[in-house]
């Protein structure tokens, strides 16, 4: 299949998967994209929440089977939003002819990734994978700049993250209570399937860790080097991860790592649950011989501003460059505005599938390091 050049023509999209981060973000970006998408069907496992969110969009079809959403020949491209890793759902949408953009996780496992990236290639479709933060123009401004600096010496990364509640105040999402008891179990044996498949060489990894916080945020930050630094490859050197302290509320623990860049450089991750903290929050610095990059990111949800930069020198004083904020869109607008540029004029991929399957190889080693 040869991918259309022209570009006036709007993407039929299908949607599968209506949750938090379709409701919150996704939706609005793609009402802000109007002139190059058009939503032809929606899909969920709860009947009343498709149903909704198609009355919102205009009475357009919508189901719970999304198998539905992928043979409906009026859909062109689908959007992958479900829970957990989709890889398998992705596949079927390509086999059907289907262009794909798939939210992270795509899969636990490298060798999957790879296959799929090779057959949508094969097939002429473009498969995309929902890493935002890749998008964002502090990436390519961070580069740009790296010879104020000197030699890299460290990426820092830093991340505070609270409970989705503390994340999500105002933001208003339809919910359904008509999900059946056997539909969940599946969606979940399914799940832990996927997962048990991934660490079947691994039987000490803990794969509740490796499916909510390895492949549910830290998959961002692994993103977030490959972005920085592409043509370098991340190895890990050590992990460590506390558990929850007598007392607090549970949740995942927090995690540090640090690895080597092979380009020369060392990199670190301070990744921090801290449920009641007020607000999600995280900055990446650049070290090098003669100052130091930083950007701040903004949080997952919501309305969001574009990630800023700042660039101070070695010198003596110092010199701070001010921020530098290239302003709205936001990325994921961006990133939505690139799947269609990929689609309608042929446009390179910059999160691919074969970049995840790199982020999965990083994510699995972080995993064996901590068990």
């Amino acid at each position: 299949m040869s991918i259309d050049p022209a570009t006036g023509r709007r993407v039929r999209l299908g949607i599968i998967g209506l949750g938090l981060i379709t409701q919150s973000v996704h939706l609005p970006n793609l009402r802000r994209l109007a002139d190059r998408f058009e939503i032809v069907r929606v899909c969920d496992l709860s009947a009343s929440v498709a149903e909704g969110i198609a009355a919102e969009l205009g009475a357009i079809a919508h189901g719970t089977r999304s198998q539905e959403v992928i043979d409906d020949p009026a859909v062109e491209a689908v959007l992958l939003c479900t829970p957990g890793a989709h890889s398998e759902l992705a596949r079927r949408a390509l086999e059907a002819g289907k262009h794909v953009f798939a939210e992270k996780p795509y899969a636990y496992d490298p060798e999957t990734a790879q296959r799929d990236a090779a057959f949508a290639a094969s097939v002429g479709l473009v498969l995309q994978v929902g890493y935002m933060k890749m998008y964002e123009p502090a990436m390519a401004e961070a580069r740009r700049r790296l010879p104020e600096i000197g030699a890299v010496r460290l990426v820092r990364m830093t991340v505070l993250h609270p409970s989705d509640e503390h994340q999500t105040v105002g933001i208003p999402v339809l919910r359904g209570s008509d999900v059946s008891d056997d539909a969940i179990a599946a969606a979940v044996t399914a799940n832990r399937r996927e997962v048990a498949d991934a660490l079947s060489a691994d039987p000490g990894v803990d794969p509740v860790l490796f499916r909510n916080v390895l492949h549910g945020s830290v998959c961002h930050q692994a993103a977030v080097l490959r972005a920085l630094l592409p043509d370098d490859e991340a190895t890990v050197s050590w992990a460590d991860a506390d558990a929850t302290s007598e007392g607090e509320r549970p949740g995942p623990p927090r995690l540090q790592v640090g690895g080597r860049l092979s380009g020369g450089a060392q990199w670190t991750l301070s990744w921090n649950w801290l449920p009641d903290y007020p607000g999600y929050s995280e900055w990446v610095e650049i070290l090098g011989d003669a100052g130091v990059i930083r950007i701040d990111l903004p949080g997952p949800y919501g309305d969001l501003p574009s990630a800023t930069l700042r660039v101070t020198s070695a010198a003596e004083p110092p010199v701070d460059s001010g921020v530098w904020d290239p302003g709205t869109p936001a990325a994921f607008v961006r990133e939505l505005t690139a799947f269609s540029d990929a689609i309608r004029e042929g446009a390179a991929v910059r999160s691919t599938a074969d970049g995840a399957a790199a982020d999965a190889r990083l994510l699995l080693e972080i995993a064996r390091r901590l068990a």
